[in-house]
């Protein structure tokens, strides 16, 4: 297969090149046409593996059979995906059995942040190499292979073979083969609304001792400090701390991205390397930023961390090196946020903590909640 890194810039330049056909007749096909302006004069047709398409044309395309990719010379074709969803792989797989074309999904070049992801791949192959080779063990080399080759591929597709069931987000039975949870100082950041607080306090049970809330979007403050309310009424409740900051490397005051839609994915602006691509209505809002080192104390024996906060993971890391040098904590750490996380999380966990075990998990059907997690 010849993989072409999936950006904008590098259609543009082989669409002035080479043949470009479509493949799927329908809305995403509409959707891709749309924005391309001018280009759409160098398509040549639409393969569609609808029969009752053949035949027939969109935007003046003619729609013809997936077969008609065989006669084309596959040095100089260059095949768009347009369908949308698990269909993707099908399409793939479907091309590549047809000859060595070049091939691009649709998904990704109209959407600058998945662009940006296959980009930051296609660029970092090497870094993306070794963190492969330090992981704990064979399902994690092979959910981290699998989650990067369908980011770059694809944007966006079925993920859902790739989670295991048995595997809680946050709490996985891996750490506690031979030992089992005890006096648990936890330090939930990226609280949201309360629901990693009531699953830590459901799974652990009186093993936990304390909690530590972060959570900054002053919406989901309110729902936080309600469930947290609530636990307390319920045996074996810990100690709730509620801290509303942004995590990052320095304190005081920071912009924070908020999403009315969907206040979980509002984000730190500088956090995220493609904050400013994002294509949700955002509101500005300035909050308080500290440091974990900061806010935790120092007598504070830190057991587990768990950082989901929409990018800003490896400031927040930087910002947190004193507690997990003197503390050792279990990590659970998203890495799906940008593609330089993939690389630059477990990297740095390394640096800071050689001895560190890490594996990857894959959580979700979709391409989004991918974590990392490290222990001794």
């Amino acid at each position: 297969m010849k993989y072409v890194c999936p950006t904008m810039e590098n259609f543009r330049k082989l669409a002035g090149e080479m043949d470009v056909v479509l493949f799927g007749a329908g809305q995403g096909a509409m959707r891709f046409m749309n924005r391309i302006g001018g280009l759409i004069d160098r398509l040549r047709c639409i393969l569609d593996s609808d029969e009752d398409k053949w035949g027939g044309a969109l935007y003046g395309l003619p729609i013809v059979s997936p077969d008609h990719l065989k006669t084309m010379d596959a040095d100089k074709t260059l095949v768009v995906i347009v369908v949308a969803g698990s269909a993707v792989i099908d399409v793939h797989k479907q091309i590549l059995a047809m000859g060595d074309y070049a091939i691009m999904a649709a998904r990704i070049l109209i959407q600058p942040v998945l662009s940006a992801v296959a980009e930051t791949f296609y660029t970092h192959q090497s870094e993306l190499k070794q963190v492969s080779e330090l992981l704990y063990d064979n399902f994690s080399k092979n959910i981290y292979h699998e989650v990067v080759r369908r980011r770059a591929l694809y944007g966006e597709c079925d993920f859902s073979d790739l989670v295991r069931r048995s595997d809680v987000e946050y709490c996985p039975a891996l750490w506690f083969c031979s030992d089992r949870p005890e006096n648990e100082i936890i330090l939930d950041c990226g609280a949201y609304e309360g629901d990693t607080l009531a699953r830590f306090t459901k799974i652990y049970g009186p093993a936990v001792k304390r909690i530590y809330s972060f959570e900054c979007m002053p919406q989901s403050l309110r729902k936080l400090k309600e469930v947290a309310a609530t636990l307390t009424t319920l045996n074996d409740t810990p100690e709730v701390v509620i801290l509303p900051y942004a995590l990052s490397d320095y304190i005081g005051k920071t912009t924070f991205m908020a999403i009315p839609s969907r206040p979980g994915g509002s984000f730190i602006s500088d956090g995220l390397p493609t904050a400013r691509l994002a294509y949700y209505a955002k509101e500005e809002v300035e909050v308080d930023v500290s440091t974990i080192d900061a806010l935790i104390p120092k007598d504070e024996k830190v057991t587990q961390i768990k950082m989901d906060i929409e990018g800003g993971e490896y400031a927040a890391l930087l910002g947190a090196r004193e507690t997990i040098l003197r503390c050792k904590p279990k990590l659970a750490i998203s890495l799906y946020h940008s593609g330089e996380d993939y690389y630059r999380l477990p990297l740095l966990i390394k640096e800071m903590v050689p001895e560190y075990k890490i594996a990857v998990r894959h959580h979700h059907k979709r391409h989004v909640d991918t974590d990392m997690y490290c222990w001794i």
